[in-house]
């Protein structure tokens, strides 16, 4: 085998060792730090994990960019290459224009959401058409789980340039709205306490709210509602409020009667 070959796969074999432990150290480390903070807020530590997310696929991927070139250089014909690119003044106007166009516009509008972070790593977010739980924040995109258990990939500049609604920060849990009808006439403390007492009783609910809505001739609309933790089901939370509401009402004789 060619001599320089050689020295091309044991460069390699070297660089590829260099990112594994470089990716081993970063986790272990945070780990580790992650671990001192039981017990800490939990919207702090959300923070960090998404900080360290970015940064250690940053780290990482450096490392093999370098590796890389190290490997490159070997041959003669790239090494001119990157010498000619170095010694050039044009290099910074290259990487400039680069990192503002995609795909490197991603990774930029990346590094900025993990250090601005409209969005953290748990976070309910809705961007654009699509609502979910931010699962990983990677180098080109952001991945958020749908309530059907559906992956969106956003591209990271849309990260920077459309509205991010973030429903957790302040807010860290879901609302679940039900409307029910009692018939006009009926004492609405007494509708309110059954209604509220059996929303309360549904699972997954942490707490709820009963308000009058809408009135016509017949019937009294009832707003009902209930507050679930973040990664509640919305579905089964409101079909069990509802069903539990309609039992309540049922065994008091306060569900309108068809004409």
């Amino acid at each position: 085998m060619d001599e320089r070959w050689q020295r091309v796969i044991v460069t390699a074999a070297v660089w590829v060792a260099v990112v594994l432990v470089v990716r081993f150290v970063l986790r272990w480390a945070f780990a580790t730090w992650e671990r001192r903070q039981a017990g800490a807020d939990e919207a702090t530590l959300a923070s960090r994990r998404t900080t360290f997310s970015i940064v250690t696929r940053l780290i990482v991927a450096l490392v093999a960019v370098i590796g890389a070139w190290s490997v490159l250089s070997i041959f003669p014909q790239t090494e001119q290459i990157a010498r000619a690119l170095l010694a050039s003044s044009a290099v910074l106007a290259l990487f400039a224009g680069l990192a503002f166009s995609t795909p490197l516009g991603n990774l930029g509008s990346g590094v900025l959401v993990s250090f601005t972070q409209p969005l953290r790593l748990g976070d309910r977010v809705t961007v654009g058409d699509h609502t979910g739980f931010v699962e990983a924040v990677n180098l080109i995109y952001t991945t958020l789980v749908t309530d059907e258990q559906r992956r969106v990939f956003v591209p990271n500049t849309q990260l920077t340039t459309t509205p991010v609604v973030n429903r957790t920060i302040g807010a860290a849990r879901r609302t679940v709205e039900s409307t029910i009808p009692i018939p006009l006439g009926t004492s609405i403390p007494q509708a309110r306490a059954l209604l509220l007492d059996a929303a309360r009783d549904a699972p997954d609910v942490l707490d709820a709210r009963v308000v009058v809505g809408d009135v016509n001739d017949k019937h009294v609309w009832m707003q009902v509602t209930a507050y679930a933790p973040l990664q509640a089901d919305v579905g089964a939370v409101g079909s069990g409020v509802r069903e539990r509401s309609l039992t309540a009402l049922a065994a008091a004789g306060l569900l309108p009667v068809r004409s």
